[in-house]
């Protein structure tokens, strides 16, 4: 009789492992890595782990996955370079194992961003592109015993992040162009001097027209502006009328002086 008791109790035992085997298969969870950086040597790039179609109960509250870089292209991820986003943070980090976990206070069963990491391109890197990956992923909302999910893997994931191509182009410096266009100025001088002297009856008759005509032109384009140069023509002409002027009172003086001396 006791004998039959302990196979029957064991009989349950095996049945409730079981239906817990079989309860934590059914649950599945779903995640992606998205990233818009680009490889440039001395800049950071960003990847955002999110969490999708989750199927699990109540839902999860703990993540485990191993961390694959390649450290000849990035610096050293520590735990610093993790920041965990919509009540999610990062439990642990090991720089040895890249081991990681996520941790959350209360469970959640909707999509969202999960966790974003921060990586520093070396200086000297020089590659095409660089693959980032999450792999042996491990999620869970609790124990069976407690109505939890047990442990759920999900496939990893990763994302590849391409080199910049892009260029600065340099504008040429702008230069400002200036047209100056400059008329010499032109000066005009006309003097006519009519000299009549007639000898009769000792009356001396002394004509002078003395004609000053002056013309400047003056263009000046610098830019915009325009202005207008000092004239200097009315000063020669009144240089050479006042020199004739002399003159023709000096031969008059000299005509009188003449005749009186006939006479």
């Amino acid at each position: 009789m006791k004998k039959n008791v302990k196979i029957l109790l064991i009989s349950l035992l095996i049945l409730s492992i079981i239906s817990i085997t079989g309860s934590v298969s059914a649950f599945s969870v779903e995640m992606k890595l998205e990233s818009s950086s680009k490889i440039k040597p001395g800049n950071t790039i960003e990847v955002m782990l999110k969490i999708s179609n989750i199927d699990a109960g109540n839902g999860i509250n703990a993540i485990g996955a191993t961390l694959e870089y390649d450290k000849n292209v990035f610096d050293e991820v520590t735990q610093d370079s993790f920041v965990g986003v919509n009540s999610w943070s990062i439990g642990s980090y090991s720089t040895e194992t890249q081991i990681l976990t996520i941790l959350r206070s209360s469970k959640v069963n909707t999509a969202s961003d999960i966790l974003k990491l921060t990586l520093r391109v070396k200086d000297n890197a020089n590659v095409n592109s660089s693959t980032i990956r999450y792999k042996e992923i491990t999620t869970s909302g609790g124990s069976p015993l407690d109505g939890g999910t047990g442990d759920i893997d999900v496939q990893e994931v990763s994302v590849t992040i391409p080199k910049d191509t892009s260029t600065n182009t340099e504008q040429p410096p702008v230069t400002n162009e200036v047209t100056t266009n400059t008329t010499t100025n032109e000066t005009t001088t006309n003097t006519t001097t009519n000299l009549t002297t007639n000898t009769m009856q000792g009356t001396n008759t002394v004509n002078t027209n003395t004609t000053k005509t002056n013309t400047v032109k003056t263009n000046t384009n610098n830019g915009s502006a325009s202005g207008k140069l000092p004239q200097t023509g009315e000063n020669i002409g009144g240089i050479i009328a006042g020199v004739s002027i002399i003159a023709v009172i000096a031969i008059v003086a000299f005509i009188k002086y003449r005749n009186l001396d006939i006479k």
